[in-house]
């Protein structure tokens, strides 16, 4: 039988530069970085354009409601000492009722609800519940406008206070509830509790009704002028990675030098060799044509003939008289004709 093997525990210089979290991948047989939603990369130190914006649940705003519940019991004295352990024990039974009544009105922007005091005249529980601001326009209006009458149809619904009744073994009605005035009026009133600090350069803006945090390239589409490709990079800001081919190369932190790429160097060498040696075939063609001319000149019978007429019936070269078609002979005196 063997003992069963430990999970690898990864630590930072097994992911080194990892933003997210080393973690040990089975299949890979390895650690790997593991990025939240928003990053991506071997590193996780890209970030998308978009992403939802940080608002701490701690100091995001509430809107609280304060609700009083008779109990029709006995008062016990102890109770006027919130904390008793008689008032601790009661508040502690009755909170596990009023927690899930009060969660129910708003699961999602519930945070909590306590007994802030016990009073006399039967018991009478006066509690405070805090729902939050969402990063959402829909739900803050409906914290607004719509959570007080969800609350109270609750808290005075019949089998709800059933319910606390069996708990007390006495009858219990709800006496008042008021909510207070509204901190946050729209989804623009959140813009203080926004925080985007954790994304380099990312700025907060509203989008379909939510704060999200807006990378760098998304703001400025034109970083990279239209010559690479544009990343957010969450630890140290945008960053480009240029266009390039074998024809020309962009380069520089915005691409915004240019050089041509060897590609370019070969193919204009090329047509410059090529355009060359068309002009020395040009020239070696009309060189062949000449001589070929010159020698078909002087190697055709025909062309010989009409060299011989034309120099022997130019060639004036002799001076004495001429007999110019007329029979007979010619002196200086003048021409005898033969008959």
């Amino acid at each position: 039988m063997t003992a069963p093997t430990t999970p690898h525990q990864c630590t930072e210089k097994d992911c080194p530069g990892c933003v997210g979290t080393c973690i040990f991948n089975t299949t890979l047989g390895g650690c790997f970085c593991n990025c939240e939603e928003f990053a991506f990369g071997d590193a996780c130190v890209f970030g998308e354009n978009d992403t939802s914006a940080d608002i701490d649940p701690e100091n995001r705003p509430t809107r609280n409601a304060t609700f009083t519940l008779r109990i029709l019991m006995d008062f016990d004295a102890a109770f006027e000492d919130i904390n008793s352990p008689q008032s601790l024990e009661f508040i502690k039974t009755l909170m596990q009722e009023l927690e899930a009544l009060c969660k129910e009105a708003d699961p999602q922007n519930f945070k909590t609800v306590q007994v802030i005091k016990l009073s006399s005249g039967s018991v009478l529980a006066e509690s405070v519940v805090d729902y939050l601001y969402a990063n959402n326009e829909t739900q803050i209006q409906f914290v607004n406008n719509q959570l007080d009458g969800v609350l109270t149809k609750i808290l005075n619904d019949t089998s709800n206070l059933n319910k606390i009744s069996q708990v007390f073994n006495a009858s219990v009605t709800l006496k008042e509830l008021t909510f207070e005035p509204p901190e946050i009026t729209n989804i623009t009133d959140l813009k203080p509790f926004v925080n985007c600090t954790k994304f380099a350069q990312y700025t907060a803006e509203v989008i379909n009704g939510q704060w999200q945090c807006v990378g760098p390239c998304k703001t400025n589409p034109d970083y990279c002028h239209q010559h690479g490709e544009c990343f957010n990079n969450i630890k140290e800001g945008p960053v480009c990675r240029c266009f390039e081919t074998s024809l020309k190369q962009y380069y520089g932190q915005q691409c915004d030098l240019f050089r041509y790429g060897p590609g370019f160097y070969g193919a204009l060498f090329g047509s410059l060799a090529g355009a060359l040696l068309l002009v020395i075939m040009i020239v070696i063609a009309v060189i062949a044509k000449k001589r070929y001319m010159g020698v078909w000149k002087t190697t055709n019978p025909y062309n010989r003939r009409l060299s011989a007429f034309d120099e022997e019936f130019f060639d004036f070269s002799e001076t004495g008289d001429h007999n110019f078609g007329a029979a007979g002979t010619y002196t200086s005196q003048g021409s005898r004709q033969h008959l």
